[in-house]
């Protein structure tokens, strides 16, 4: 099965092309929050390369509004023109394991945090929850030997709290997609409504 696999739900766009285990194609390039044009260079290049694909594997989140959106769109276009299969994950399922599993740890703005745990077998133990960055030590303590993952570097945080760098990437979720059950629609992983700066009156 051919697999194209998107993800853009951090500052990285992250697109894999994969050959049932077979990386053919990967692409990660630093994108702005506002402008997808990183995004989409990256997807004309594999659609010229590998052509078209059997299945889409979509990441889905949390992640950046603009980001998750532009991705899913693109999909959603891919799927109509060429009749591939959607399938959409979290984004936070796109974590390579080498432990027990790890807690993902992300910006929600308005002094908020989201967390999630997953699991070595990168299924998701706690879904992504709303927290403040003060409680996050205790919430941690369910899983001691969880290292703990974010896409940033995030502020008012404990300091004894070892956060690793690191972004989804786009081959792990086509690995762990092709498995999975086609999507009839894709919907993102939002924990707030959208941030939207209203125009002063």
């Amino acid at each position: 099965m051919k697999i194209l696999a998107l993800d853009s739900s951090t500052s990285i766009a992250s697109i894999a092309f994969l050959d049932d285990e077979k990386i053919l194609f990967e692409y990660h390039q630093p994108q702005q929050r506002t402008n997808s044009s990183i995004f989409f260079e990256g997807l004309q290049k594999v659609l010229q390369q590998c052509g078209k694909p059997d299945r889409l594997v979509i990441g889905l989140g949390p992640g950046s509004y603009n980001g998750l959106r532009s991705s899913i769109a693109a999909a959603q276009g891919i799927a109509a023109a060429t009749g591939s299969e959607l399938v959409g994950l979290p984004s936070i399922l796109g974590f390579e394991i080498n432990t027990e599993g790890y807690w993902v740890l992300g910006d929600a703005r308005g002094s908020q945090y989201w967390l999630a745990a997953v699991s070595q077998k990168q299924e998701l133990l706690e879904k992504p929850f709303l927290l403040a960055p003060a409680e996050i030590p205790n919430h941690l303590k369910k899983h001691p030997n969880f290292f703990l993952i974010a896409s940033q570097q995030l502020p008012h945080l404990s300091p004894s709290l070892k956060v690793t760098i690191k972004m989804p990437n786009a081959a792990i979720l086509a690995k762990l997609g092709k498995e999975l059950s086609p999507s009839l629609s894709l919907e993102p992983l939002y924990l707030k409504p959208p941030h939207i700066t209203e125009k002063a009156l």
